[in-house]
């Protein structure tokens, strides 16, 4: 199953994830320790909402409101989109393709897009490159279980009804601050997410995506070929 597939499954049926995840990695303390950490997220959250109460922090209130949508509008796109996070990284790498050399003929970024999309006839079309390389990239990434296993640990979890809500709320709190902070990071890929109704979901692709956003907004990757080596190297693809 792919990372995008457990998403889905999340928000179809909890008690199915759960099950799924347990038997797949066998993660329960592991899941266990994911449930309190959003429990106390959710518990922040919910307190954070008592600035509605208070006239001098509408602010907060309506920033708080218009999360709520903007989360709605995500789970909304998980099954808008065949394959979401494949989505949200193909954006990503489009805007690293503009301002990334894209390498030898010969380099580790051609000879990636034809291992991994059979893309190999774009190669010689104006901009090809590029775009074969933000499709494979993408791809490759939202199918690996490097990728897969981190969406796992942050949706599965066995709980009880009673915290649910809860769990929820820390979840979407977790996202809300994930978001927040990739606006204040990457502007220009956040306002592409947000157009894409996509913002909120970043979280959970966030372990992947911000260390390549950090060292693509310090120069390390002078051309493609360099950035498919270190996700080679780093992410098992």
């Amino acid at each position: 199953m792919t990372a995008s597939d457990y998403l889905r499954l999340k928000y179809t049926s909890d008690r199915h994830l759960a099950m799924t995840t347990q038997n797949a990695i066998g993660g329960v303390m592991q899941s266990a320790r994911g449930v309190a950490s959003d429990i106390y997220s959710g518990i922040e959250r919910v307190s954070w909402y008592s600035s509605c109460f208070i006239p001098k922090y509408d602010d907060i209130c309506q920033e708080l409101k218009a999360e709520e949508i903007r989360t709605v509008y995500s789970i909304q796109s998980i099954f808008r989109y065949r394959d979401v996070i494949a989505h949200m990284l193909y954006l990503y790498f489009k805007l690293v393709c503009d301002d990334v050399e894209g390498g030898n003929k010969e380099g580790s970024a051609r000879k990636f897009i034809r291992n991994v999309a059979g893309l190999a006839a774009q190669i010689n079309v104006a901009g090809g490159t590029r775009y074969a390389f933000a499709e494979a990239a993408a791809g490759a990434l939202a199918h690996s279980n490097f990728l897969s296993k981190i969406v796992v640990e942050r949706v599965s979890a066995k709980m009880p009804k009673v915290v649910f809500g809860l769990q929820y709320f820390g979840m979407e709190q977790k996202a809300a601050l994930a978001a927040r902070h990739l606006k204040v990071m990457c502007p220009d890929y956040y306002w592409v997410l947000y157009q894409a109704k996509l913002e909120m979901l970043y979280y959970f692709a966030e372990p992947i995506l911000e260390v390549m956003i950090k060292k693509t907004l310090s120069r390390t990757f002078k051309t493609l070929d360099e950035l498919t080596d270190f996700m080679r190297e780093n992410f098992g693809v």
